[in-house]
């Protein structure tokens, strides 16, 4: 049975609310409440530059240059994060929204090092892939 797609005004309320709570207390537990989150719903992959022939992941380096997959609350965020950098500035983006799993599930799909949820925004939070494998592999 397909799902239902999700409307573009679409927030994951959870994933930002979790995304609030480990910002105002880094503890093993808000990291919990937040895996346990993420993997519900649905989450904004950037596809900005991708073709109807050709999907591409826009993705981020870390600071000693290993990538990182952006996943967003909302699509709001995806936009506030690329108008807020300077080559992002009027740039159109594109992106799609899926079922939580499967953009978490995307990290397999190269050798990601973590996910970072909402970059370029107030409530970030980098994950690493290990315990994001741990979350998808418990749901």
């Amino acid at each position: 049975m397909k799902q239902p797609r999700f409307p573009q005004s679409y927030e994951n309320v959870a994933v930002r609310t979790a995304l609030a709570a480990i910002a105002a207390e880094p503890t093993l537990e808000n990291l919990d409440a937040l895996l346990a989150a993420a993997v519900k719903g649905g989450l904004v992959v950037d596809v900005t530059g991708s073709t109807p022939q050709d999907t591409r992941l826009r993705t981020l380096t870390s600071t000693n240059g290993e990538p990182v997959l952006p996943l967003f609350t909302s699509m709001k965020a995806l936009r506030d994060a690329v108008g807020a950098t300077e080559e992002g500035a009027g740039t159109q983006v594109q992106a799609v929204i899926v079922p939580a799993t499967e953009a978490l599930g995307f990290i397999r799909s190269a050798e990601f090092v973590a996910v970072q949820f909402n970059p370029g925004t107030e409530q970030t939070m980098v994950v690493a892939r290990s315990h994001i494998e741990s979350a998808l592999s418990e749901h």
